[in-house]
């Protein structure tokens, strides 16, 4: 058995479930407190539900490619001869800084995401209508963020792999 890879795997895992529960649950909470109260939508409401839905996958979709880069850090930094930090603080740095971006990069989706929905559809009051049940509008608006998601996971990874602290190569030019 490979040691090395069952931990790499090991904290791969550990890293995907303790992000994807701790956002997921963040997001939902957010969605019941700021727009569930807000507009006074029923538990039973399947046009909320569809619109929840959607942001939920969302943030699953773009925080599933995190631990990538999270583990090319550690694993750069701990192969490094000359390496001389503390693995642990910056590990704990990298993630960080992952997380901020992920989280700034999943608030833009999701805000620019409803604000194209709105700016098209301006005789319509979207959450009213999710607020009277109309499935319709929230399956359009649910389309929309995940759209957007998709279009910009490969571009926001590629950013994230820019902070990744790979060894300079030599210049052959």
């Amino acid at each position: 058995m490979n040691t090395n890879l069952f931990f790499y795997s090991l904290t791969e895992i550990i890293i995907s479930l303790l992000f994807g529960i701790i956002l997921l649950y963040s997001t939902y909470r957010m969605l019941d407190r700021f727009i569930k109260k807000k507009y006074d939508i029923a538990n039973n409401n399947l046009a909320f539900s569809v619109f929840s839905s959607s942001i939920l996958f969302s943030v699953a979709y773009l925080i599933s490619g995190i631990k990538a880069p999270i583990l090319n850090s550690l694993r750069m930094l701990s192969n490094d001869g000359e390496y001389e930090g503390s693995l642990i603080l910056d590990g704990f740095k990298y993630t960080s800084l992952f997380l901020i971006i992920i989280l700034i990069a999943i608030g833009l989706v999701i805000y620019l995401s409803i604000n194209l929905y709105t700016k098209m559809t301006k005789d319509v009051n979207e959450f009213n209508e999710i607020k009277a049940n109309n499935v319709a509008v929230s399956l359009i608006m649910a389309t929309i963020i995940i759209s957007i998601s998709i279009l910009i996971k490969e571009s926001l990874y590629l950013m994230l792999e820019t902070f990744v602290p790979y060894p300079d190569l030599p210049k052959i030019f």
